[in-house]
């Protein structure tokens, strides 16, 4: 399979050093692709790999949004689907439109931080786009095993990000972190779409891997989490997906199957665009529900249950390679 051997050489600003954005911000056209898609974006976006492509599947730019029924800014975030797309507001960032799976606009608040852009764009923003485009999207993280995608999801805590580094550092490829983007066109198999480099992580989930949390930027300046762009074993190619693990509690760390009942219900508590309520599923609810029934049957999902415990780590990343091994 593909890998990347090479990412951008922009890196994050380290603390202290946070860029601001405006709304009247000019300058060059980047070219990026993530997902399988070719973006042109008056934005930088360092996160993204970059492209010689010479024409969008998606655009990225910077414009007024007059029309946006957002308009208390003393709220932290909110949402609201309208008949022009979809608008999101992040207090420190700004408002964004995702229309017709094809545009993102954005219009900055005045002196807005650059990575707090970046950080709604790279996740509710693309993830509404994808959901336009017809994707399934789960907040989730993945990783490739014996020439399948393994996607891992949970309530937020449960380490998702944690094992797919740590999966990342004994030789499995990165296919994405936090916005799992899932085709499911084909009869046959569900596919998963590669992402972009970079993997959210903890100070606790650094040391983890055996590296100072203090020599990686903070994904934005009030958040300690830290941004963390592997520069080798990440995944440019579709990848069939062949196992769901549902993370959570448990007395010891085993992998214990789910009813279907069960399926469907991590499936729907987990997918990306349940996080704006009913506002992206209303209009479409039946092919919604019929994408996730459709998931359920194509691909495997079982507990991966583990005590909270990072020193327990070794030991799980060994079973779910041993039950990947298995399932072979």
């Amino acid at each position: 399979m593909k890998l990347a051997n090479k990412l951008n050489a922009e890196a994050a600003p380290l603390p202290g050093t946070e860029s601001h954005i405006t709304s009247d911000a000019k300058g060059d056209i980047y070219f990026y692709t993530a997902y399988g898609l070719r973006i042109n974006s008056t934005l930088p976006i360092p996160e993204l790999l970059s492209s010689n492509h010479t024409e969008a599947d998606v655009v990225i730019r910077f414009g007024k949004l007059d029309k946006s029924p957002l308009k208390d800014k003393s709220i932290i975030h909110s949402y609201k689907l309208t008949a022009d797309g979809m608008y999101l507001f992040l207090l420190g960032a700004g408002t964004f439109l995702i229309r017709n799976g094809n545009e993102i606009i954005i219009e900055p608040e005045p002196d807005a931080s650059a990575s707090k852009i970046r950080l709604l764009l790279l996740g509710a923003a693309i993830g509404t786009l994808l959901h336009q485009r017809g994707y399934l999207t789960l907040h989730a993280s993945a990783v490739a095993m014996n020439n399948g995608a393994v996607v891992f999801i949970g309530d937020k805590g449960w380490g998702k990000s944690t094992i797919a580094a740590n999966l990342h550092a004994r030789g499995h490829n990165l296919i994405a972190d936090d916005v799992v983007a899932v085709d499911l066109h084909s009869e046959q198999q569900a596919i998963v779409l590669p992402a972009f480099p970079q993997l959210k992580l903890w100070p606790d989930a650094v040391t983890s891997l055996g590296s100072n949390p203090e020599e990686l930027p903070q994904l934005v300046s009030n958040i300690e989490k830290r941004d963390f762009r592997p520069n080798y074993g990440f995944m440019l190619t579709n990848i069939p997906l062949k196992q769901i693990y549902v993370l959570g509690k448990g007395e010891a760390v085993e992998i214990k199957p789910l009813n279907s009942q069960e399926v469907l219900t991590y499936l729907i508590r987990n997918s990306y665009i349940t996080r704006f309520g009913e506002e992206l599923i209303q209009s479409d609810r039946a092919s919604y529900f019929r994408k996730l029934t459709q998931l359920a049957k194509k691909v495997s999902i079982s507990y991966l249950l583990r005590p909270k415990d990072l020193s327990l780590l070794p030991e799980t990343v060994r079973l779910i390679e041993e039950n990947q091994n298995d399932y072979n």
